[in-house]
């Protein structure tokens, strides 16, 4: 027995051994299959997303969904330098302008990974775009004790080489990152998942497609990135070049010195206090004051609706507190969304753990359901400590709660170039309209949102004299007011 113990370990010791080469020896493989690279520079034509918005651009001025339109990046340049380790990238873009406006403005894409950063002990958001690079990616596998199995994606079989940074995420758990490596040593495949608020365990997938040689360096001509299986980043590479002489040079910061996100962790929200307005009986108004997301509470017979969730995980909880303390026995029922972007969003998941049924614009509908009910192994967050499935409600153009005695109608606003789900909310007995981003600055003309809106309320025919908007004005405003911008 003793000697079949000693065998047996022996044989747990070499076979650890020989997968341990193994992964060096695909490692080494697939570097040497790239040229061996200090460092890389490539270009091309790109497109990206307002992540969770929705940028109308040069190509399209009108929001079509979540993701949707896609911006173009023109003169795209980007560089690789594996010795610092660092990643910049560069490209021009036409954008809409602030304030509402439709009118295009030039800018500057620039995205980069400093040195510090791409310290994998750093935050993996802030790294994680050098890293799922074909040739990031085997850096940090070479120095991260990538492990290596066989396993199939998209038809076709392949040497998944995995491993992970040393920063952990909020859960504790790791991060993982997976390359897969086809037969002729080519990484087609990087993929990782990071925490994301409405989004869980976003699943980050770059596809690297067409590799060809481009005088001498081997690059795809064709790049790929999803997150959450929607689209977020596309390049399409026309030049290449290995071991770029000014590489330190190449993809400057645009004056003003914008860039990557800084290291370490962002600072504590500051402490929120919640201000209630009664605007009648069983509705009230909730603010935190300048730069607040306001919502608005309506009681029901047997329940709460709350009209927009707060904007952030920590505003929506601080709302949730105050609900409770003005309606003790009623739970909140219902949260009607109005429209699906980030900053209307964030406090989604505080009412999910709640158990409240959102209630969207029927276009909003597959994304919200996607994302809140993807696991979220690795935040710890309100939904994450008290897991719940999130239950959608989709609208299509109106839907009338009512109990008898309270009433509240919600309706699809379209065509507006902000966004394709937008709702807004009206509640007669007190004539008030809520409304998520057609702000009206007084003594100033109508922004191109409310441009939009107009027609549209005006063919609806609310009769409502308060225009309550979620980014809190700072004084009530009224339909006057609103017509007035518009010049009637």
């Amino acid at each position: 027995m003793k000697k079949f113990a000693v065998i047996t370990i022996c044989l747990a010791f070499l076979c650890g051994s020989a997968v341990a080469q193994d992964a060096k020896t695909v490692i080494a493989n697939a570097q040497k299959a790239l040229g061996d690279l200090n460092s890389i520079t490539y270009s091309g034509s790109a497109k990206d997303v307002a992540f969770q918005q929705c940028g109308a651009n040069s190509a399209d001025m009108m929001c079509r969904g979540t993701h949707d339109p896609m911006r173009p990046i023109n003169s795209y340049v980007r560089v690789i330098d594996l010795s610092a380790p660092a990643s910049r990238a560069t490209g021009t873009t036409n954008n809409i302008g602030p304030g509402g406006s439709t009118t295009l403005t030039p800018g500057t894409f620039f995205q980069q990974v400093t040195p510090q950063q791409a310290d994998v002990s750093q935050p993996w958001a802030n790294s994680l775009e050098f890293y799922i690079t074909p040739w990031g990616f085997l850096k940090g596998a070479a120095a991260n004790n990538a492990t290596v199995s066989r396993r199939k994606a998209g038809g076709k079989n392949y040497t998944v080489l995995t491993w992970s940074p040393a920063v952990k995420a909020p859960s504790g758990k790791n991060y993982v990152v997976n390359g897969y490596v086809d037969e002729k040593n080519m990484v087609d495949r990087v993929e990782t998942w990071l925490g994301e608020n409405i989004m869980g365990d976003m699943h980050i997938l770059a596809t690297y497609t067409g590799w060809k040689d481009f005088g001498g360096v081997m690059a795809p001509s064709k790049i790929v990135q999803t997150r959450g299986g929607w689209p977020f980043f596309e390049v399409d590479v026309t030049s290449a070049k290995a071991n770029p002489p000014d590489a330190a040079t190449l993809a400057p910061a645009p004056a003003g010195g914008r860039g990557g996100a800084g290291g370490g962790a962002p600072p504590a929200p500051a402490p929120l206090t919640v201000t209630t307005e009664k605007l009648g009986d069983g509705l009230y108004r909730l603010t935190t004051g300048a730069g607040s997301y306001d919502s608005i509470l309506v009681e029901f017979k047997d329940y709460i609706m709350m009209l927009e969730a707060g904007q952030s995980e920590q505003r929506a909880l601080a709302y949730v507190a105050e609900t409770k303390k003005l309606f003790p026995n009623k739970p909140i029922r219902y949260v009607m969304n109005t429209h699906p972007h980030s900053d209307h969003t964030g406090g989604l998941p505080v009412l999910v753990a709640e158990g409240a049924t959102i209630v969207t614009q029927k276009n909003n509908e597959e994304f919200l359901s996607k994302a809140l009910n993807t696991p979220r192994t690795l935040l710890n967050d309100t939904l994450a400590k008290n897991p719940k499935k999130a239950k959608i409600e989709a609208v299509a153009e109106k839907k009338v709660f009512s109990d008898g005695t309270r009433t509240v109608e919600l309706y699809h606003v379209s065509p507006v170039p902000h966004s394709n789900g937008l709702m807004i909310a009206y509640i007669p007995k007190e004539k008030v309209l809520f409304q998520g981003d057609f702000t009206v600055t007084p003594g100033q003309p109508a922004n191109d949102h409310v441009k939009a809106l107009f027609p549209i309320l005006e063919k609806l025919n609310l009769d409502f004299d308060r225009y309550i908007n979620v980014h809190a004005s700072a004084a009530p405003q009224t339909k006057a007011d609103v017509w007035k911008a518009m010049g009637k």
